[in-house]
């Protein structure tokens, strides 16, 4: 039997292991194939309980050292404990795990739905060829109102309103729909995405063509009491959330805000105030991109004029090259319209740094303000 660890005790864990057991196995089997034998859970070790049905919850360090003496072979996800999980791949892929070693199920169904043979054959699909991703975000504004120092979308280094054509944009996410059928989180954010007059037409779309992704429209709130009720109806439609990234300028009308998301009914997030920033960039050229497997913008995979990238650097870094005179790599997205192009060759390349991670360190953290006028090196670099 093929040993595996699922991730998560939860609810879609317990739900696949039943289905491994007493549907998958004995289809597989009975057609010669090998069966799945459920080592461990991965998990919390902090739950009340540490087994359940027979099966131990081990954290990722444990069920890694498992791997590593081959006593596992591999690690099922099931989709829907993904959703909001999307580090869970690199995290694997740094403690030794081959990548070619992970998997993934479709939803899974509540217990009553009925399964076909072909859905419970379909029920484990390596993570490389499954046309899912558990992230994705683009921008519908590069530029932005509060200019915030230290924004690696250098938002404030844009000169003119900078937005993308929508039908262009449009077409781009229908090809990539090809490649990606599901994703668990799209943001739509900027700069500053209420900025965007069309951002209606953005919403509408993300929906149609991803309709059981969460969507979250991502904002620093200063022109949500502005926005024409059209844009509330929208968000309510399609169900969208909304996302207020809380910096010190509106902390003081945060009860507002909250009063107006209420009246209108949308359902929302609202971060923790943001009294600091990191850095991470830098001007010096690492010998080997070792910070891209700890890099949780690693997993920020973004959409933009028709490529997506491992993250939004290779897109923004324009702006901080043609206001300072530099020269960082603007490489590594891939072009969906390349040929040959496949979903597993578009999530390799998601999953190898580019040569802009070369520039990127650990985190400096800095004290939040707005950039200067003009703008220092030092409002982006903290190693100068």
């Amino acid at each position: 039997m093929f040993q595996v660890a699922i991730y998560s005790a939860r609810q879609p864990g317990l739900l696949l292991k039943q289905l491994i057991e007493k549907a998958y196995n004995p289809i597989v089997t009975s057609q010669g194939g090998e069966g799945l034998q459920i080592a461990a859970f991965l998990g919390s070790t902090d739950a009340e309980t540490s087994v359940i049905d027979d099966v131990p919850i081990l954290d990722i360090y444990q069920v890694c050292a498992l791997y590593k003496k081959k006593i596992l072979q591999g690690f099922i996800i099931p989709r829907n404990s993904f959703r909001n999980h999307s580090t869970l791949i690199n995290s694997l892929r740094l403690l030794g795990v081959d990548v070619r070693d992970i998997y993934i199920t479709p939803s899974l169904q509540p217990q009553n739905h009925t399964y076909s043979e072909q859905e419970i054959l379909s029920l484990v699909q390596p993570w490389l060829s499954a046309k899912y991703l558990s992230y994705m975000e683009y921008h519908i504004a590069d530029h932005c109102n509060l200019n915030c120092k230290a924004c690696e979308h250098y938002s404030g280094l844009v000169k003119t309103p900078r937005f993308p054509n929508f039908e262009k944009f449009s077409q781009d996410l229908r090809v990539l729909h090809k490649f990606i059928d599901d994703i668990g989180t799209i943001r739509i954010l900027g700069g500053e995405p209420l900025l965007n007059p069309e951002i209606n037409r953005y919403m509408v779309l993300t929906r149609k063509l991803y309709p059981s992704t969460q969507i979250f429209v991502v904002t620093n709130g200063i022109l949500l009491p502005q926005m024409p009720e059209d844009f509330y109806k929208t968000m309510r439609e399609q169900n969208i959330y909304l996302a207020l990234s809380l910096y010190p300028p509106m902390s003081s009308k945060l009860p507002t805000i909250k009063k107006l998301l209420a009246e209108q009914g949308i359902p929302h997030y609202i971060g923790n105030l943001a009294n600091t920033f990191t850095m991470k960039q830098t001007l010096r050229r690492a010998p080997t991109p070792d910070w891209f497997l700890h890099c949780f913008q690693a997993q920020c995979h973004n959409l933009y004029d028709g490529k997506l990238a491992v993250c939004f650097l290779p897109f923004t870094t324009k702006y901080f090259n043609e206001y300072f005179g530099k020269h960082l790599p603007e490489d590594g997205a891939i072009d969906l319209y390349d040929q040959g192009l496949t979903t597993e060759i578009l999530k390799e390349r998601l999953l190898t740094p580019i040569e802009r991670c070369r520039y990127c360190q650990a985190p400096v953290e800095v004290a939040w303000e707005q950039m200067h006028r003009p703008s220092i090196l030092s409002d982006w670099i903290a190693d100068q």
